[in-house]
């Protein structure tokens, strides 16, 4: 009831406190302490009738500010940034409030409870408005799963890649074996799969596979191969800021709600693969995007995703995106060689001193410089093995290699046939630097073997397609150079023995 219809009836009626408390609903004392704070403030009806309800109720109201004990306050915004010093306590600060206090000092917990009541109205926050299909908030859950090892019963805790849409907050769930990149990456790509369609932007915390680095004047330096990954999907990679959770409230919520509803659930239960754990998961994850939710109107995810999200979003393009590593801003050396991987790879001879990117996929190796492709190699898992290719060297160097790789042929056909083969047959799927290594051991076998042996130990090598030193080293450490090969026909006569039977027992 509005407090002005009862001091209307106070100051323009004859009726008594009781006839008025029985009509507005309220105590007769009450009517009547009214009755004597009109009277004492001189207030009229006119003036109550354009009065704001708020100002007239404090004006009458102020009998505990009247007898309100009167304190010193100090500079809460003062005492807030004290805090934040290494060392500092409420205790010390009060200690120093109350010494510079004559008169007016508040008690400790007064001073505490005023400190306290700051803080929370610093803790204000402002509504964000999401558009439909515009934000997929992404985020790894602190709470993980475990894989079983079927032998040992060893478990091993494996991440929960969670990721939610900014408006109808349907969420997926995917579990990865950690947070490097490719497996950050493969979250993503199974998201897009999940959802069908695409978001304008992704929205990630400031984890390394993210997010390389953060400073004032450049802001966010995204993860190249991230970035790589959503350029391919033309997304757009907004990050949140540093240590303000409040920016992906939406991620954070489903965070929770994943671990209560899905590994709640998988508890008690055993894994022995992630392929397992992630079918036992996307089935509950269905049916939490299925289920109604009460403060959207009994809607659930799925229905609120098709209704507003799906009709916003971009249909996902049919190639899918290969997964590449990236290393920036390497500097070319005098060799013209850059290594990744700890293998060396040729770029461009002119491009000494220059800095360029090096892409990795599972089959190649490309160099950029200024974002111009100049050198493609295939990708090799060995270790220190060189690539060069003619076009990347000077003429002084092309030439000079050329006539290694003769000088090679030609004292391995000194050796023998098999030998100068096996050489040929190196070069052609080797690169030059590799090639002379295995001709210089070539040569250190025939010193310590003999010509003999390292051609006959070069011949079972063609026959075997082994072309490869170790092979060569193995057969003459072993001794088997001169050993027929498993199947292979031979010219020798088989010896005469009793118990073989001749041609004229079957005629």
């Amino acid at each position: 009831m509005s407090r002005k219809r009862l001091f209307k009836l106070i100051l323009t009626t004859e009726d008594s406190n009781r006839a008025i408390a029985a009509s507005t609903n309220c105590s007769h004392n009450t009517v009547a302490r009214y009755r004597d704070r009109l009277a004492e403030e001189g207030l009229t009806w006119e003036a109550v009738h354009v009065m704001p309800e708020s100002t007239l109720m404090s004006r009458l109201n102020n009998g505990r500010e009247l007898i309100k004990k009167r304190f010193a306050e100090p500079d809460w915004a003062i005492v807030h940034n004290e805090m934040h010093r290494v060392g500092v306590t409420l205790t010390l600060l009060y200690e120093e409030y109350a010494g510079g206090v004559d008169t007016g000092c508040m008690s400790e917990r007064e001073f505490r409870r005023r400190y306290d009541s700051y803080c929370r109205r610093l803790g204000t926050s402002m509504r964000q408005v999401r558009r439909p299909g515009e934000d997929l908030f992404v985020d790894y859950s602190g709470k993980r799963p475990s894989i079983t090892d079927r032998q040992t019963g060893l478990k091993t805790p494996v991440e929960m890649w969670v990721g939610a849409l900014g408006t109808s907050r349907k969420t997926f769930v995917y579990c990865t074996h950690s947070q490097q990149l490719h497996d950050w990456i493969e979250a993503h790509q199974k998201a897009i799969e999940f959802y069908g369609a695409l978001p304008l932007y992704f929205v990630p915390d400031n984890l390394k596979s993210a997010v390389v680095s953060v400073s004032r004047k450049n802001g966010h330096y995204i993860n190249p191969t991230y970035q790589s990954f959503a350029d391919h999907y033309d997304v757009l990679v907004m990050p949140t800021r540093s240590r303000r959770p409040r920016d992906k409230a939406a991620v954070e919520s489903a965070v929770r709600l994943a671990q209560m509803w899905i590994l709640a659930r998988l508890r008690n239960r055993t894994f022995f693969s992630i392929e397992q754990l992630n079918s036992a998961i996307l089935e509950l994850v269905l049916a939490m995007n299925d289920k109604p939710m009460r403060t959207r109107g009994g809607k659930s995810r799925n229905t609120l995703f098709e209704e507003m999200d799906l009709p916003m979003m971009r249909a996902s393009p049919i190639s899918t995106y290969e997964y590449a590593e990236w290393k920036l801003n390497l500097c070319v050396p005098k060799d013209y060689h850059v290594v990744f991987e700890s293998n060396y790879y040729s770029v461009p001879h002119h491009l000494v001193t220059e800095k360029v990117n090096v892409r990795a996929t599972s089959t190649v190796v490309e160099a950029y410089y200024r974002d111009r492709l100049v050198a493609t190699h295939a990708r090799s898992f060995g270790t220190s093995e060189i690539f060069t290719k003619k076009e990347h060297q000077p003429p002084g160097h092309r030439s000079y290699g050329e006539e290694q790789a003769s000088d090679m042929v030609g004292w391995a056909e000194s050796v023998g046939t098999s030998a100068a083969g096996f050489v040929r047959l190196h070069q052609e799927r080797n690169s030059p630097g590799a090639s002379l290594q295995a001709c210089k051991g070539l040569r250190r076998l025939v010193r310590e073997l003999g010509p003999e042996r390292v051609e006959h130990a070069c011949a079972r090598a063609l026959k075997m397609k082994a072309i490869t030193m170790s092979s060569i080293r193995s057969m003459l450490q072993r001794g088997i150079e001169n050993t027929p090969l498993r199947g292979e026909a031979t010219n020798e006569p088989i010896p005469a023995h009793d118990n073989i039977r001749g041609a004229a027992t079957y005629q």
